[in-house]
């Protein structure tokens, strides 16, 4: 447990910090204020009277490590100067930049967007040597490599931001603080990109390639989304198809996509080595092979990180271990990027593996007791699949709908009924689909085998997710939710959890006094439920907004649907109706 409430502190310091502005000396140096009043206290009657403080003595530190985080998420912080590529941001004129590129290309249909490692920016004056990274977007239809030298040429911006969204904080989250929105590029001989990255980002480029030879879109498009991260090729239409059925973590390579997959192919390598370690070692590794074959990206490797763990606690099959384990990996990459906290990403992959730890064992033996209630055969293969296809995407859910509420303002109650059916058929789609393209670059003519076997199984995938996007009232559209109500529902969620056990052992004891009551407003509270959720199901639109032309006597009138549902009627010339004529 101290490892949890060290790494919990530190996180708590980087929030800290990001609230109220001080520099990292000044953070430090409360930091050593704490630990000169540790050793202070450490002997002193003061800790010997309270027990509490004698059987935890590390209680005292946490003050330490919460301003220690606060000071590196400080410290961390870029130093804008005229070094640092983002100091000529916002100029009057066109500047030269020569950098290298960092990541691959990232392709779309108007534009291509190219993130450049900076070695010099001229002014006018001739180079001057800069650090920093900068996103350069380039007419599309000119092909680049991953470490290839390019000079760009254009107008240096301070990223944008709205209220809605703050381009300017996701990028920073990157490392990127400048923007260049429309530049010409010129190739330069040399590289400048790291020896091990080059070969797999060339081994992705073919891989993606021959995708796109031996499937038809969209199935070529849904592999490469799942298979390589890279979804920009899925229409518009069916990318918010998946959205709305709450899917959209299949064609994603997220910590949630992962956390389940993962367990899913720890279930199927436990089976064929009939060694539940050597199983769990088996898929652990897989999940690092296939994060370092898609290129390694920090939001990669998060989530590989995530899926682990995840498997760890189900191996260990201790929820103290797995919770540990959940926060020092977050503590590690808060250390690697202090920003990682503010990525919705990030916040998704730790909150859906920690609703695997918390409720996949207890909502996986309730199922079981629920089954051998119903039926006094062998059930061990019926709990298994409910388990593996049901249970894991719930565990998970619970955790992440509150926070992707708020972010999207929507909730996708189809989810749990889409999910179940579509998860079952993806690790054949990722085993077989993945062994096709591999296979393919060898033996093409085999290739192409796997891929006709495994085509059907993406294609039944999009048309469930088109199914059950057609279901009405399968997404509820909300207004903002407010954060602290996610906050205080995150806390009393955790309470509830953490302290189950105190809180059946109260109401055992309080049974025959309370049994009424409790009853009388479980009852209540369903009904209340019941009516608010269709309430808000007739009030809710389907996100589209809608206009009707009515005839309405001897004036036409217009009826106008916002995206959430709420109707205003108007008259042609814009008046609002009356409600009642």
């Amino acid at each position: 447990m101290p490892l949890l409430w060290i790494s919990l502190s530190f996180l708590a310091g980087i929030v800290l910090a990001s609230l109220v502005f001080l520099p990292a000396w000044a953070w430090a140096l409360i930091a050593l204020g704490f630990l000169l009043l540790f050793f202070f206290l450490r002997n002193s009657q003061f800790v010997t009277r309270h027990s509490s403080l004698a059987a935890y003595p590390f209680i005292i530190l946490l003050p330490v490590v919460l301003f220690l985080g606060s000071a590196y998420h400080q410290f961390r912080q870029p130093t804008i100067d005229a070094f640092h590529i983002a100091f000529y941001n916002d100029r009057e004129y066109e500047l030269l930049i020569t950098g290298s590129l960092a990541e691959p290309p990232d392709y779309r249909d108007k534009y291509t967007n190219l993130k450049l490692n900076v070695e010099a920016v001229d002014t006018g004056d001739g180079d001057l040597p800069v650090s920093g990274a900068i996103l350069v977007r380039v007419p599309p239809n000119e092909m680049y490599e991953y470490g290839e030298r390019i000079r760009v040429r254009g107008l240096l911006k301070t990223p944008p931001e709205n209220e809605e969204f703050s381009y300017r904080d996701y990028l920073a989250r990157q490392g990127v603080y400048a923007y260049m929105s429309n530049a010409e590029a010129t190739r330069l001989p040399g590289s400048g990109g790291n020896a091990l990255f080059i070969p797999v980002y060339y081994l992705k480029e073919r891989l993606l390639e021959n995708t796109y030879r031996l499937f038809p879109d969209p199935e070529a498009s849904l592999f490469a989304g799942i298979l390589f991260g890279v979804d920009t090729g899925l229409p518009k239409k069916l990318q918010d198809a998946f959205k709305n059925t709450g899917t959209a973590h299949i064609i994603a390579i997220s910590g949630f996509n992962i956390a389940i997959i993962a367990g899913l192919f720890f279930s199927i390598f436990k089976s064929l080595l009939r060694d539940e370690r050597l199983g769990a070692f088996v898929a652990v590794v897989f999940v690092f092979l296939y994060a370092f074959l898609v290129g390694g990206d920090p939001a990669v490797v998060r989530a590989a990180f995530m899926g682990d763990v995840s498997l760890f606690a189900r191996q260990v099959g201790r929820r103290n271990a797995g919770m540990n384990t959940l926060a020092f990996v977050a503590l590690i990459m808060a250390l690697i990027n202090p920003l990682t906290l503010w990525d919705v990403g990030f916040q998704l992959s730790f909150l859906a593996t920690l609703g695997l730890i918390l409720y996949a064992e207890p909502f996986s033996n309730y199922t079981a007791s629920l089954i051998a209630k119903l039926t006094r055969e062998d059930t061990g293969a019926v709990v298994r699949i409910v388990n593996e296809n049901i249970i894991l995407t719930l565990a998970a859910q619970v955790m992440t709908i509150p926070i992707m509420a708020y972010y999207f303002n929507r909730i996708s109650l189809i989810s749990f009924v889409a999910n179940p059916f579509i998860l079952p058929v993806q690790p054949v789609v990722m085993v077989l689909g993945g062994l096709a393209v591999f296979v393919s670059l060898f033996v093409y003519p085999l290739g192409q085998t796997l891929a006709w076997i495994v085509w059907g199984f993406a294609s039944y995938t999009i048309r469930v997710v088109e199914f059950f996007d057609r279901v009405p009232n399968g997404v509820i559209v909300l207004g903002d939710v407010p954060g602290w109500a996610v906050v205080a529902f995150y806390a009393a969620l955790l309470a509830v959890t953490l302290n189950w056990s105190a809180i059946q052992g109260w109401f055992k004891s309080a049974a025959s006094s309370i049994r009424a009551v409790a009853l009388t407003a479980a009852f209540a509270l369903v009904f209340a439920c019941m009516v608010l959720f269709w309430t808000a199901s007739a009030k809710s639109g389907d996100g589209r907004f809608h206009v009707v032309f009515l005839e309405a006597g001897s004036a036409d009138a217009v009826l106008i649907q916002t995206p959430e549902g709420r109707k205003d009627p108007r008259q042609r010339r814009g008046e609002r109706l009356r409600p009642f004529g």
